[in-house]
């Protein structure tokens, strides 16, 4: 005859037994097909609407092979603002919109009213107000001693009492010193272009039309520039074409410089005609979307006219 223990109920530790699962890291099949992204199909049409869909953990590591027919959202996580045109409704771009269309209270854009006169009547503004003055950088002439602009200088001129452990050989706190810490080497010029400087690496650069490295969408060689002429000849590496563009100096007569092409500003356009325009909320002729009266929803009462004819 088997002896049973009897245990009591309050001997049981819940909290215990969660700390032990949680030393086991082993998945359940429907887990490791979740995480592993398994089964996915393709979509029927590239670039389809997935407004709803999941986010693709594959693309962000890169191992993701379906590319624009994968059925979830490629959605690039390194934005940092987000886009003003998706909070009113208006973006078109979807997932392919180089800015964020996610609200991040601290990746908003910044109130213009607030930049431009530092007031703002909108007691709800979702965007950021940033004080403009602590935009503006310190003057290293003044801080080293004396500037020539005086109170017409662009940059801050701020008093600030000089550290005298640092100007007796040293200070132990550094750059967390209170006080001012001053420099004697003369402050060079302002600062050249990314593109002119030695050390600046182009591949850090990503297309937002083709996702490429080396070169920005205004550059694309995938685009065409306003002559209707493909862009694919003209070079992408940007340092070849900044050096060409160093030893030219007739810049507006040479042509393509940095994948653009250089012309007269006596542009000769041909204004469309409203009865050739569609808007695509309606689907009516003769006003664009963002005249239409019919609100945001009459893209819904075209489709069930559609379905009924």
């Amino acid at each position: 005859m088997v002896n049973l223990i009897h245990v009591p109920a309050t001997d049981f530790d819940p909290i215990g037994f969660e700390d032990d699962l949680c030393g086991y890291h082993w998945l359940t099949d429907v887990e490791r097909l979740l995480k592993d992204q398994d089964g996915l199909s393709k979509v029927v049409f590239p670039h389809m609407d997935k407004t709803g869909r999941g986010a693709c953990e594959k693309f962000n590591r890169g191992e993701c092979d379906l590319g624009a027919q994968c059925p979830l959202r490629h959605i690039n996580m390194n934005k940092s603002v987000v886009c003003k045109h998706w909070l009113r409704g208006l973006c078109k771009k979807g997932d392919q919109c180089e800015f964020l269309h996610e609200i991040d209270l601290e990746k908003m854009p910044e109130c213009f009213f607030y930049s431009k006169f530092k007031a703002c009547s909108n007691k709800e503004c979702p965007f950021r107000h940033i004080d403009p003055d602590s935009k503006i950088k310190d003057c290293p002439w003044y801080d080293r001693g004396f500037c020539r602009h005086g109170p017409f200088c662009k940059h801050r001129h701020r008093r600030r009492v000089m550290c005298p452990y640092f100007l007796a050989g040293f200070c132990a706190q550094g750059k967390e010193c209170k006080d001012a810490h001053p420099s004697f080497a003369i402050p060079s010029s302002d600062p050249k272009p990314k593109l002119f400087q030695p050390n600046y690496n182009p591949q850090s650069i990503t297309c937002h039309n083709c996702q490429g490295k080396g070169h920005k969408a205004t550059y694309c060689p995938l685009l065409n520039n306003p002559q209707g002429n493909s862009l694919k000849g003209v070079p992408v590496n940007l340092n070849t074409s900044i050096s060409s563009t160093a030893t030219n100096n007739s810049t507006a007569s040479t042509g393509p410089q940095l994948g653009r092409t250089f012309q007269s500003h006596n542009h000769n356009f041909d204004k469309r005609s409203l009865s050739e325009v569609t808007c695509f909320k309606c689907g009516e002729k003769g006003h664009y979307a963002n005249r239409c009266g019919k609100g945001s929803l009459a893209f819904l009462s075209h489709s069930r006219n559609n379905e009924g004819n």
